[in-house]
Formats: structure tokens, sequence, C-alpha cells
């Protein structure tokens, strides 16, 4: 056989590979994620770049008063990395999270993620009390 075949054969089950780990990885999340519903309403946001610092994303659980009981944050390089609970996020009010105050112990990728999670929140909050009005 060609060595051209046999790099081309390692390239492809290498990139199988990669995609399996990746399929693992989000259905872990996404069982951690699920795990939270019975905290409150569910939203998840994603932050920093790709290549530059690393991605994350955060998963926050908020009761009706705007308060959140569980945040859960995956970051990480490699398709091993899962999902960790966040407790310096517990406690504090959607608004907070959705400002730009920074808030200790988090990577900016992570803060990041808990702004745009807090926005998507209050969002579509908003968009369901426009539409129960109409």
């Amino acid at each position: 056989m060609d060595p051209i075949f046999w790099l081309l054969a390692a390239v492809v089950i290498g990139w199988v590979g990669q995609m399996y780990t990746t399929y693992r990885q989000t259905m872990a999340f996404n069982h951690q994620v699920r795990a939270m519903r019975p905290f409150g309403t569910i939203s998840v946001g994603v932050g920093g770049r790709r290549y530059r610092g690393g991605r994350a994303f955060v998963a926050i659980a908020v009761d009706e008063s705007g308060v959140v009981r569980r945040a859960l944050s995956l970051s990480g390089f490699t398709t091993f990395a899962r999902g960790r609970e966040v407790p310096r996020l517990s406690g504090l009010r959607v608004n907070v999270l959705a400002g730009e105050r920074s808030i200790e112990g988090l990577s900016k990728p992570q803060r990041e993620a808990a702004r745009q999670a807090a926005t998507l929140l209050k969002q579509g909050k908003r968009t369901a009390t426009q539409e129960a009005a109409v």
C-alpha cells in the first residue's frame, strides 16, 4: 500500500475519534445542565475565543426572584474537559451577572459566558412578558 493511503487513513481515524470525544463531551455537559432544571430557569452562554485563551460555556439556573441558584462552567482545551460547579455565581442576582462588574475567581471567558447567559435570560423574560401583554 502507498504511504499516502496510510497517512490519509490515520488522519481520517483521528478526525473520527475527535468527533466522537466531542460528542461525548457535549452529551455529558447537556446531562449536567438538565440536572439543574429543578433549581430554576436555565440559560447557557459562551465566552472567549477558540484559540486565544480558550472558550468557556456557563450554564446558570435562576429562580423566580432573579437569583442564581446553581452555576456550571465548561472550559478547557481538550475534549476531556467536564463541567464544574461555579459556587462564586450562586446567590448573585441576574442583573449583577449581566453588568460589567468583574467577579472574583472567574476567568475572562467565564465572565463573558456568564454575562451572555444572564443577558439571554433577561431578554427571554422580557419577550415572554411582552407576548403575555398582547
